[in-house]
């Protein structure tokens, strides 16, 4: 049964609404929060629906770890990179901030020449410490202002100054939610006292191991943007900590894939915002926990059905490799690898990579990649100077048959 919207009573039936209020805000299976949403107590009912998406969230959960365990280790690797560079490109893009895979891929791949002043630079590392088990410290308002910081005061000061925050932690003036229309739907609170009294309040719910962690992440994430608590970057702020809290508890891939289900569900998005800043729904925050875990829900099953098609094609691929070079074992590995990075990865492989991967001989590598662009099976291009390579696997079958 969908869930009925306290705001939706109060026009249809007002008895009904007090009482299903009292009913839901008294209940013994209702978690109660001490932080006020429009003078309204927060609270999360624990109904049958809420349940139900939690357990679907972690049979999703084993689903993706079975998934993953048939995917080679290099394969793997390319292919976190590959959803973590579209994550980083989404969440900015819901920012209406351009960003381009290469220009992320760069960043993520120049170790040599890192520079915290670079465009993107905060938000890339920081995405990138989702690959590492990295911890995060959430502990307080000057964690908070410490991660947007490092994540993406840099860029937000690039493309407004004004933007900065000029509090003691966040903002001292009053900052505004508008829609497409330019209609404003949220005001963020004022003034920092009070941002930081209720930023407090929501650290404390986040860190409760009391209440189930799911609710807890999908909870903070609301009230994070209920807050509002800089002039700008709350979203991509707030859609980081929500990424990287998903993957401490879940498998690691769903933490990039959040951004990507919200951008291409936004309307849904801002709507369950909407719904749950109505002073009529009362604080009642179980419409955005079910939206919120509706977005992990459909991200996971994507990851799941992306995964095993990619597995598939990859037996498939592969096994023509083995076969069309089952004489010389070294092509064969060499073969392997770039079968591996065509289905899973995002750029092509150098030959320093293939080097790498394969533990041959430089020798032995350029000799192997002469082979197969003499078959034609190899496309490349410049990357300053190396050349990176691709296998084509519609030549590659057409060889064998």
């Amino acid at each position: 049964m969908k869930y009925k919207l306290l705001s939706s009573l109060y026009y249809s039936d007002k008895q009904l609404y007090e009482e299903t209020y009292n009913m839901r805000c008294n209940s013994e299976s209702t978690y109660k929060f001490n932080f006020k949403i429009k003078n309204n107590n927060a609270f999360v009912v624990i109904n049958n629906d809420i349940l139900s998406k939690i357990s679907t969230i972690l049979s999703l959960d084993k689903s993706l770890f079975t998934a993953s365990s048939y995917v080679p280790p290099i394969a793997l690797s390319e292919y976190q990179q590959t959803c973590l560079i579209d994550e980083i490109r989404m969440t900015n893009e819901i920012e209406g901030v351009n960003s381009t895979r290469k220009e992320i891929s760069d960043i993520l791949n120049d170790k040599k020449n890192e520079n915290p002043n670079k465009r993107l630079f905060g938000i890339v590392k920081k995405y990138e410490m989702l690959l590492e088990d990295s911890d995060l410290d959430l502990s307080s308002c000057k964690s908070i202002r410490s991660l947007y910081d490092e994540l993406t005061l840099t860029d937000i000061i690039n493309e407004n100054p004004q933007h900065a925050p000029d509090g003691d932690i966040f903002r001292k003036e009053k900052v505004y939610v508008y829609n497409k229309h330019q209609k404003v739907l949220h005001t963020g609170l004022t003034p920092e006292s009070e941002i930081i009294e209720s930023m407090s309040q929501a650290l404390d719910i986040l860190n409760n191991d009391n209440y189930n962690f799911l609710i807890r992440i999908a909870v903070f994430h609301y009230l994070f943007g209920y807050i509002h608590p800089f002039y700008d970057g709350n979203g991509r702020t707030s859609r980081f900590i929500s990424s990287y809290l998903l993957s401490k508890q879940l498998e690691p891939l769903v933490s990039y894939r959040i951004a990507y289900t919200i951008k291409n569900n936004i309307n849904k998005y801002y709507k369950s915002f909407e719904i749950c800043n109505d002073e009529k729904n009362k604080g009642d925050l179980t419409p955005f926990v079910l939206t919120f875990f509706d977005f992990i829900i459909k991200s996971m099953k994507e990851l799941c059905i992306n995964l095993t098609d990619k597995c598939e094609k990859f037996s498939h691929y592969s096994k023509i490799a083995h076969d069309i070079f089952i004489s010389d074992e070294k092509l064969s590995c060499i073969a392997y690898i770039l079968v591996q990075n065509a289905l899973f990865g995002d750029d092509g492989l150098s030959i320093s990579e293939l080097v790498y991967h394969s533990e041959y001989g430089l020798s032995t590598v350029r000799k192997k990649i002469k082979i197969l662009e003499d078959l034609k099976l190899l496309e490349s291009y410049k990357l300053g100077n190396k050349n990176i390579y691709t296998i084509n696997l519609e030549k590659l079958e057409s060889i064998q048959e």
